[in-house]
């Protein structure tokens, strides 16, 4: 049972942090804590105390002071609870600009909803949205939270985004014989380190940080702010104890989880021989199971560590015919062993621009598991949650980072493949038939691979029509519509899309006789980086490119040509862009070409500049005109 904020009253007696209670005026809040700050931190007080290796109590008093609405994420509580962690206290105060009491919240204002469609016993997630009638506003928040099996040590996370610190402070409380490691991020602080009573006693203060401006397109945000990782030498959970000083120690811990989850029955090993045993060569062996579990499986979202770590049996898996990232990728190693093929599941921290995990600080950073099936010569990576990704490319979620694979000598840190420009392709090919007054039909065809299957084709054609018709204008630029047909084979992903489209008014303006076309229907690419100056970080695409277009216009009866723009090519260090146009006068068509390539998805800071002098002047080429009139 959740209690009230009174039963941590004492607590924050006894340590201080209602020692004199402060009134929270906006207005005393100094100008530098305001530069480039969305909120300010004015108090926080964090205790993590360790009773055993699987008990422990994280106690949080915090007091945010959020000035605008865009620092509004702090006005949102929101906890997980499992068989691991329950949510034993809690309590919310809401101020106004000058300190005055607006509202008061407690555990029976927390909405409660189940989560993990049942997979995760006592699976529950809490959460609260304390409206603010106006801004400035004060939020003081404090809440407990009970561990009844430990993997994770909460991080003193000192600063978040647009967000200044006037004074926070992190305890962390341990029996000596189990102690502790810790390593600064984006940060100098150092613990004071003392003794009390049966523990030893770490404490990190942080005061008066100005706000850090945030730097569109930079680094995940826990890898760019201030923080302190906080790791357990020993821990237990899920009834297993674990060593995490080492990744072999800590492998071998995720490896006894898993051990007894490979558990398919001998029908169903058969099952799988039987798929496979006409067919050559293990990589083929393995792009035949993979399309199975595509075709007959789904994925259940369900953050690695709720409800912990040991994955489903596969046997249940195949039963239901889903699971989340363990228990699917449990599932396809269980199916590759029945054939007799070896595989290593492997734990990752996913996301387009995570950095990756610290080699030289063993800890659990990872919120996600896929396969590797070692080669001789080249290892195939399994994303066994996606129904679209393509057979041994696993993209820009899990590509670039480190991955812990779980092997029989136990954990094993390696990097996944580097994404190359080459697998995330993207092509159009139109024909446009202009008419005198302007409007005209076009036909295209679409072709994509990679990131861009993934993300434009397979999630735009599970849309509806007019959001589908938003996609092609906004998203990918293309004129604007009045009808569009699109034929697409499901079925085949080899196959180009096909877009018929009729448009009102193909040129981008008209003068007297003459009509002013745009080099291509659609434009490589619509969007201005952001500013270069004093950038500090690097900045990160979602992933390399090669996009290309060729576009036909077929001029109107009694029209020719009067201007083409000419040729181009742009070049900076990290990618290119070439166009080309020409006039076939014997057929009364005009054939533009353009080709942009991007080869790598991280562009260093010092480079950043460059970079976007190449896209601005990308930009630039598609302002260019083609100009025809009649005759």
């Amino acid at each position: 049972m959740i209690k009230s904020f009174y039963t941590l009253l004492l607590f924050f007696i006894m340590t201080g942090a209602f020692a004199q209670q402060p009134v929270y005026t906006a207005a005393n809040i100094s100008d530098a804590m305001k530069k480039n700050a969305y909120s300010v931190k004015r108090e926080e007080h964090i205790e993590f105390e360790v009773k055993a290796i699987d008990k422990a109590y994280y106690r949080v008093h915090k007091v945010v002071t959020v000035l605008n609405e865009a620092g509004k994420e702090e006005l949102f509580f929101y906890e997980f609870s499992d068989q691991f962690q329950s949510l034993n206290a809690f309590a919310i105060h809401l101020f106004d600009a000058n300190g005055k009491s607006i509202r008061k919240y407690n555990s029976s204002d927390l909405t409660k909803q189940a989560t993990g469609e049942g997979l995760v016993p006592d699976g529950k997630v809490y959460y609260l949205n304390t409206p603010a009638p106006s801004y400035p506003v004060t939020i003081q928040i404090d809440y407990e939270l009970k561990y009844n099996g430990l993997l994770d040590y909460p991080d003193f996370e000192v600063q978040l985004p647009e967000q200044s610190v006037e004074h926070a402070e992190f305890i962390a409380k341990i029996p000596p014989e189990m102690d502790l490691r810790f390593k600064a991020k984006n940060s100098t602080i150092t613990p004071v380190i003392s003794s009390e009573d049966k523990y030893k006693v770490y404490k990190w203060t942080a005061d008066n940080l100005p706000a850090l401006e945030y730097e569109e397109g930079s680094v995940s945000r826990e890898s760019r702010y201030p923080k302190v990782l906080i790791s357990p030498n020993k821990f237990a959970l899920d009834d297993y104890e674990g060593d995490m000083t080492s990744w072999q120690n800590f492998g071998k811990w995720y490896g006894s989880l898993a051990k007894d989850a490979v558990n398919l029955t001998e029908e169903r090993k058969q099952f799988f021989k039987n798929m496979v045993k006409d067919i050559p060569g293990d990589k083929e062996k393995i792009k035949t199971i993979y399309t199975y579990l595509q075709n007959n499986f789904r994925y259940v979202s369900i953050q690695l560590g709720i409800g912990g770590f040991k994955p489903f049996a596969a046997d249940f898996v195949d039963k239901k015919k889903y699971g989340d990232c363990k228990a699917l990728s449990n599932y396809v190693q269980a199916c590759l062993a029945a054939v007799g093929i070896k595989s290593y599941q492997a734990l990752i921290n996913a996301s387009y621009n995570k950095a990756p995990v610290d080699p030289d600080f063993p800890n659990n950073s990872f919120n996600h598991v896929i396969v590797c099936v070692p080669g001789a010569t080249d290892s195939v990576w399994l994303e066994c949650t996606s129904t679209t990704t393509d057979f041994g490319v696993l993209g820009n979620f899990t590509e670039n980072r480190n991955a812990l694979l779980i092997t029989e000598d136990g954990g094993k840190l390696v990097p996944t493949p580097k994404s190359h420009a080459s697998e995330n392709c993207f092509s159009a090919s139109s024909s446009i038939t202009l008419n005198e007054d302007g409007s005209g039909s076009t036909e295209t065809k679409l072709f994509a691979t990679g990131e861009y299957r993934q993300e434009f084709l397979h999630d735009f054609f599970e849309q509806k029509k007019d959001d589908q018709k938003k996609f092609l204008v906004e998203d990918l630029g293309f004129l604007q519509p009045d009808e569009f047909v699109l034929d697409y084979d499901k079925t085949n992903r080899t196959v180009p899309v096909k877009l018929q489209m009729n448009i009102e008014k193909i040129p981008e303006f008209t003068a007297g006789n003459k009509q002013f076309l745009n080099p291509r229907v659609y434009s490589l690419w619509r969007y201005a980086l952001p500013r270069a100056e004093n950038r500090t970080q690097d900045f990160y695409f979602r992933h390399p490119f090669v996009k290309t277009d060729t576009t036909i216009y077929n001029l109107p009866a009694g029209y020719g040509l009067e201007t083409l723009p000419k040729p181009k090519q742009i070049n900076f260090e990290f990618g290119n862009f070439s166009s080309t146009y020409q006039y076939d006068e014997a057929n009364k068509r005009i054939i533009t070409t353009a080709r942009l390539e991007l080869d790598e998805y991280k562009i260093p800071a010092a480079k950043f500049l460059a970079a976007k002098k190449f896209f601005n002047d990308v930009l630039g080429e598609y302002s260019e005109k083609i100009v025809i009139k009649k005759l």
